[in-house]
């Protein structure tokens, strides 16, 4: 399986002057000014997922590659999709975390600034195939594996803190199922809500993860080293 590597990704857009508070890019968050403020560096991400086949959309993604197209190029699109919903999640999460904490958050030049970096891959696991009078019924789950990498670090590149989460131990699985109609019409395949969903149980937890050491109380004492 072919993996697709998303560089420089900006970690759920929170570099995104759009996305923030007018206070945010003024380079100031809340009251608490020995807050020390905080830089997100462009996240690096990898990600791969399932060729995007079933026994319902077979034949759709033949016609679209006997007009040019190819399953490569399908398999490109679902990586930006899944990445974009990834981003956004992301972004979500920790603006709201931060949010809370009153942490200084700016674009550049913060005391302290995170970098992350994520690994990761999306199983399709088949676990039933039946046949039902008008149609077929295919169903199974999708699950998440891979590692995630947080730095904290100064201004002058040294880590102060490092966290690596395994996404494995995580066990995040969602439920899918494909019901292809015998008559030709439309098939119901609700695969990509599966992996969305599960993407966005991952930020969730990731974010569960980080909250000890991205809490403001925290910060200050990490930029105290």
């Amino acid at each position: 399986m072919r993996t697709f590597k998303i560089g420089s990704l900006a970690l759920a857009g929170l570099l995104s002057t759009a996305s923030l508070p007018s206070v945010a890019q003024s380079g100031f968050w809340g009251n608490d000014e020995a807050t020390p403020s905080l830089a997100i560096a462009p996240a690096e991400l990898k990600i791969d997922v399932p060729m995007p086949v079933s026994s319902g959309n077979l034949q759709l993604m033949l016609a679209q590659a006997a007009n040019g197209g190819s399953l490569a190029d399908l398999k490109q699109e679902a990586v930006r999709k899944y990445t974009q919903h990834l981003h956004s999640e992301l972004a979500r999460e920790l603006h709201e975390f931060l949010d809370d904490e009153e942490v200084p958050l700016v674009q550049q030049d913060g005391v302290l600034r995170l970098r992350n970096n994520l690994d990761l891959k999306v199983i399709k696991h088949l676990s039933a195939m039946k046949p039902k009078d008008n149609y077929d019924l295919e169903q199974g789950n999708v699950s998440l594996t891979g590692e995630f990498r947080f730095v904290l670090s100064n201004q002058s590149g040294t880590a102060l803190r490092e966290q690596r989460i395994s996404i494995d131990e995580l066990k995040i699985n969602r439920k899918y199922r494909v019901k292809t109609p015998r008559d030709g019409s439309a098939s119901e395949d609700n695969t990509e809500e599966a992996i969305n969903q599960a993407l966005t149980d991952m930020v969730e937890e990731l974010v569960k993860e980080m909250e000890d050491y991205l809490e403001a109380d925290s910060l200050r004492e990490i930029a105290s080293i």
